[in-house]
C-alpha cells in the first residue's frame, strides 16, 4: 500500500484524518452502525482493550460502571498531565489517549477504524492543536501530547509537527483561494465555532504565504453546551426537574438529540428562519422531537443559544478594541467549525462583526463549501509542503568555540546552535548544543563571539560583551551547555545551563535583526 503525509485534527466531537490522493484532499472515513463516517472523539477502556466511537457510547449507556473517557480532548490531556504522577487512574488516562491515537492511525488489528489498514502507511504527521497550546511552547497540554506521540506511539520528532488550528485553517484557505486565482494577501479573520469552544484569530498573510497570528482569543461555550441545555429544557418540561449529566439517560438523550439536529438540519433551519421573523407565533413550535417523547421548542432553542450569543458578542468586542488600538482590520472572513452551520451561530457572528452577507470580505458560498474540514485539510496541505505558512529563521546562528587539534594547538570552531529553516515559534524554547562544550576555571564570562551564516554573504562575527555573568552552579568540576532562544519580540538570548542540575541563566544579546546585519 502507498504511504501518506497526513493532517490530523483531534477535535472535540470528531477526530478527522485528511490525506492527499491523486492531487485531491480526502478525509478518512469508516462505516459504523449509525453510518457515521468520521471517528468520534469518544473512547472507553473496559479492561479488554480500547473501544471507540459509537461502540464506546453504547458501552457507557449499557454499563455505568465502565469508566468513560468520552471527555473533550483538552480535558483528557489536562487530566493526563495534572494527575500523571499522583493518581493511578488518571495516569491510565494518558495511556488510553495514546491507545486511541494508535488504534485510529496505526492499528493492524482494528481494520474498520485504522488508517494504516485502510489507506497505507503514515510517512509523516501534522497535528493541529489549539492556538493557546501552539503559542506557549511550554504548554503542559502540548508537552503531554508530545510525550505521548514520541514515547507511546514511537513517532520520531522529524516525522511529526504541531501546527495551530488557526494556521492550519489559514493554510487551507490560501490553498483553495489560490486554486481559484483569487487574492490571498492581507488579514484573514478565522472564526472557529467548534463543539467545545469559540476561537477567534486574526492572521496576517504575506505575499509568500507566511502566516503570522496577530491576535487570538477564545471562550468556552459552544456546540456541546448548547446541546446539553436543549436536552435539559426538554427533560425538565416533561418531568418537572432536570437530569444529572452523569446519568446514562442523559447521555442517551444527548446522543439522540445530536443525531436529530444533524439529520433534520435543512428542515429545522427553515423553521428557525421563520421563528426569527415571527417569534411569538412560532415560540411553542416543537423544532426537534427526539429520545422517545421529548421535544425542544423554538423558544427553548433561543434560550439555550443566548449565553453563546453573549459570548460571541463579548469576544468580538474585544477584537474590535484591539484592532482599533493597533490600527488593524480584517480583509477576509473565514468561519469554520461544525457549529457554524447552525443559523443562529452564523447570524450572531455576522451581527457582532457588523457586516452583511454581501460584504466583500465574506463569501457565504466559499464558507459553506470549505469550512467543514478546514483544519485537518490545512494540516494535510502543510504535511505535503503544498503551503508552508510558518515563519522560519533564514540564518544559521551559533558561537565561536575553541578545540585542541592533534598537535595540542588551539583552533577556532564554528558551533551552530540555531539552524536555518527552524520554525520561529520553536525558538521560544532554547536550542542547545548537545555536547557540554563549556568549561571554566573562573565563574565569570566576559565575552562570547556570535557568528551568523548569511548564505550568499560571508559569515558575520560579533563579539558580545557579557559583563562578567556568573556561571550557574559554578564549580571547577562542572560542565555547561550553551544555547540560544528568540522571544516573541525577536530578541536573541544566550542561555547557559549547568549539565548536572539543569540550573540555567539567560543573557540578552539584542534584537535579532541588528545582530544579523553586517558591520
Amino acid at each position: 500500500m502507498s504511504s501518506h503525509k497526513v493532517g490530523f485534527d483531534f477535535g472535540t466531537a470528531n477526530s478527522v484524518v485528511s490525506y492527499l490522493e491523486n492531487g485531491k484532499l480526502h478525509t478518512f472515513e469508516y462505516e459504523s452502525q449509525n453510518r457515521q463516517k468520521h471517528i468520534p472523539s469518544l473512547i472507553v477502556y473496559d479492561g479488554d482493550g480500547i473501544v471507540i466511537g459509537d461502540a464506546a457510547r453504547s458501552k457507557i449507556i449499557q454499563n455505568s460502571n465502565i469508566k468513560g473517557y468520552g471527555r473533550f480532548q483538552k480535558q483528557l490531556l489536562f487530566h493526563a498531565l495534572e494527575y500523571l504522577n499522583r493518581d493511578r487512574d488518571q495516569r491510565h488516562r494518558a495511556s488510553v489517549t495514546a491507545d486511541f491515537l494508535r488504534e485510529l492511525l496505526f492499528s493492524k488489528v482494528v481494520k474498520s477504524s485504522s488508517f494504516t489498514q485502510q489507506k497505507g502507511n503514515i510517512e509523516s504527521l501534522v497535528i493541529s492543536i489549539p492556538e493557546s497550546y501552539y503559542r506557549d511552547i511550554a504548554s503542559q497540554e502540548r508537552v503531554c501530547l508530545d510525550h505521548l506521540i514520541v514515547n507511546e506511539l514511537g513517532i520520531e520528532e522529524k516525522n511529526f509537527q504541531f501546527i495551530s488550528e488557526s494556521i492550519a485553517a489559514t493554510a487551507y484557505w490560501i490553498w483553495e483561494k489560490q486554486r481559484q486565482n483569487l487574492e490571498t494577501h492581507g488579514n484573514l479573520l478565522i472564526c472557529n465555532m467548534g463543539s467545545n469552544s469559540f476561537n477567534l484569530s486574526l492572521c496576517s498573510i504575506s505575499t509568500t504565504n507566511k502566516v503570522k497570528v496577530l491576535y487570538s482569543d477564545s471562550q468556552e461555550d459552544a456546540g456541546f453546551a448548547f446541546d446539553r441545555r436543549c436536552v435539559q429544557f426538554a427533560y425538565t418540561q416533561k418531568h418537572g426537574y432536570p437530569l444529572a449529566k452523569e446519568n446514562p439517560e442523559f447521555i442517551r438523550l444527548l446522543k439522540d438529540f445530536g443525531l436529530k439536529k444533524i439529520g433534520f438540519h435543512q428542515e429545522s433551519t427553515s423553521k428557525l428562519i421563520t421563528y426569527l421573523k415571527m417569534p411569538e407565533a412560532m415560540a411553542e413550535y416543537n423544532l426537534y422531537c427526539f429520545g422517545g417523547g421529548y421535544a425542544v421548542k423554538c423558544r427553548h432553542i433561543s434560550e439555550a443559544f443566548a449565553p453563546i450569543r453573549k459570548g460571541i458578542q463579548e469576544i468580538i468586542q474585544r477584537l474590535h478594541i484591539w484592532m482599533q488600538s493597533h490600527q488593524q482590520s480584517f480583509d477576509f472572513l473565514f468561519i469554520i467549525g461544525g457549529f457554524y452551520q447552525f443559523i443562529l451561530t452564523q447570524n450572531a457572528i455576522l451581527q457582532a462583526l457588523d457586516i452583511q452577507k454581501n460584504d466583500p470580505r465574506f463569501d457565504p458560498s466559499f464558507n459553506n463549501a470549505y469550512s467543514s474540514f478546514a483544519i485537518s485539510h490545512g494540516a494535510c496541505i502543510i504535511a505535503n509542503s503544498l503551503i508552508d505558512p510558518v515563519e522560519r529563521c533564514a540564518y544559521t546562528l551559533g558561537i565561536v568555540g575553541e578545540s585542541l587539534n592533534a598537535n595540542a594547538e588551539r583552533e577556532q570552531q564554528l558551533i551552530p546552535i540555531i539552524r536555518s529553516g527552524t520554525n520561529l515559534d520553536d525558538l521560544l524554547n532554547p536550542k542547545f548544543i548537545e555536547k557540554p562544550l563549556l568549561t571554566a576555571f573562573t565563574g565569570h564570562l566576559s565575552t562570547i563571539t556570535v557568528w551568523v551564516d548569511v548564505h550568499l554573504q560571508k559569515c558575520i562575527f560579533k563579539e558580545m560583551k557579557l559583563n562578567g555573568i556568573q556561571l550557574p552552579n559554578y564549580s571547577c568540576e562542572n560542565h555547561w551547555r550553551v544555547g540560544m532562544r528568540v522571544s516573541h519580540s525577536n530578541i536573541l538570548y544566550l542561555v547557559i545551563e549547568e549539565c548536572k542540575d539543569k540550573q540555567s541563566l539567560e543573557y540578552e544579546l539584542g534584537i535579532l535583526a541588528d545582530i544579523i546585519v553586517p558591520q
